[in-house]
């Protein structure tokens, strides 16, 4: 999968349903598995499909090494302070939107130590209460997206300078521009918002009670 075709795949990304989500993903990921294992990596030679048609598998024709399809983990975390959301800009943002911090699992790290040493790396600050939200496939071009939440714990908020550009903690009234419809991010923002109105509602409840 070329440039062209993965910058199409972002732009209607928002506009599948689920399962649409999970098909495009699906096959662009074997596409570009494919076409970065046409030659052996040990060997050099010509790889070819396994002779089991329902073995996902390429192996090559001269030395026999076998390869499947890698997914590479990443994850994804929202971070609280008390009513407030954790949210940065990232120099690689083409226009300005926040995100949550988010980074590679690195090899011999679990979900939670990768967790916390992003958010050390990119806002100076240390995270407790790790509690998973979902994941998402991300086939730019083979992650996975694991998302969780976490709330604050330590440390003075502070942009690395070099990834990150800017760190602040925002109200639920008063977010900027946020990642569009489609990404786990938005998935996660969104649940978090939705929170207040349930909490709001259960309130206003309690006040209608009272009154009688």
């Amino acid at each position: 999968m070329d440039a062209g075709q993965m910058k199409n795949l972002r732009e209607t990304f928002r506009d599948m349903t689920p399962d649409e989500m999970r098909e495009a993903s699906r096959e662009a990921e074997i596409a570009e598995w494919r076409e970065s294992n046409r030659f052996c990596g040990r060997c050099g030679a010509e790889m070819k499909p396994h002779d089991d048609p329902g073995e996902r598998a390429l192996v090559c024709a001269k030395c026999g090494y076998t390869v499947y399809p890698r997914i590479s983990p990443a994850v994804i975390v929202l971070v609280t302070k008390n009513d407030n959301v954790l949210l940065q800009r990232n120099t690689h943002y083409r226009s300005v939107v926040w995100s949550l911090v988010a980074g590679f699992v690195d090899p011999g790290e679990s979900l939670e130590d990768a967790i916390r040493r992003e958010v050390r790396e990119e806002a100076s600050i240390e995270v407790k209460d790790i509690r998973y939200f979902g994941s998402q496939t991300w086939p730019f071009p083979s992650n996975i997206m694991i998302g969780f939440r976490a709330e604050y714990a330590s440390g003075e908020l502070k942009p690395d300078g070099e990834e990150v550009v800017e760190s602040g903690w925002f109200d639920r009234e008063h977010l900027p521009e946020i990642p569009r419809h489609g990404s786990i991010a938005r998935a996660m923002l969104d649940a978090w918002v939705e929170e207040s109105r349930k909490d709001g509602s259960a309130d206003n409840e309690n006040r209608k009670v009272s009154d009688l």
